[in-house]
């Protein structure tokens, strides 16, 4: 009885820090993935979205007789992302080691039974471990997008589709008050 409770317990507080990204966009990711397309999507137009990602984990299944196993390539992460994404489909990404703002589009489409959001990037971006690619499509499942999100707030926060980037970003974790204040000096 003690080792079912206490396995009761441990699932508990594994499933309770699950439900804190899950939540990212608002809703449940379940739930966005229940929602039609345009319902979907405005769950992420408008916001300016802070994600970071330390280190890429590129991963590939091999097999050996009747086994699989995987096999990882770690690459260093971008680090702290800013990213706008303007309701009309435009996206102005505010990266570290960048001179000035990377313009693109975004769109949220329909993949199986869930939705992922896809960039194409007019100059060559690291995005999780897809590589670097320019004006090439780069999708990734909304649950693996939110787990990078640090912060996420509801409108153009820094002016990027406006005024470009405020100053350059360090690749270190961050988070928006930081940033703002550094703006208003």
């Amino acid at each position: 009885m003690l080792k079912h409770l206490l396995a009761i317990i441990v699932a508990g507080i594994f499933l309770s820090g699950c439900s804190i990204q899950n939540e990212a966009f608002g809703p449940p990711i379940y739930k966005i993935y229940e929602m039609p397309q345009e319902e979907a999507r405005t769950h992420l137009a408008g916001k300016t979205i802070m994600t970071f990602v330390d280190v890429h984990s590129d991963c590939n299944i091999h097999q050996v007789g009747q086994y699989y196993y995987p096999v990882c390539n770690e690459s260093r992460g971008p680090g702290t992302l800013v990213e706008y994404l303007h309701p009309n489909g435009l996206t102005y990404l505010w990266a570290p080691g960048r001179p000035k703002l990377v313009k693109g589009r975004w769109i949220v489409r329909r993949w199986r039974e869930k939705y992922e959001i896809c960039f194409i990037h007019e100059a060559p971006v690291r995005r999780f471990a897809r590589g670097r690619d320019e004006g090439v499509l780069s999708c990734n499942l909304l649950s693996n997008y939110a787990e990078t999100i640090i912060e996420i707030r509801q409108e153009d926060s820094f002016n990027l589709s406006g005024k470009g980037m405020p100053f350059a970003l360090e690749r270190s974790q961050t988070t928006f008050d930081t940033l703002l204040l550094k703006v208003q000096r």
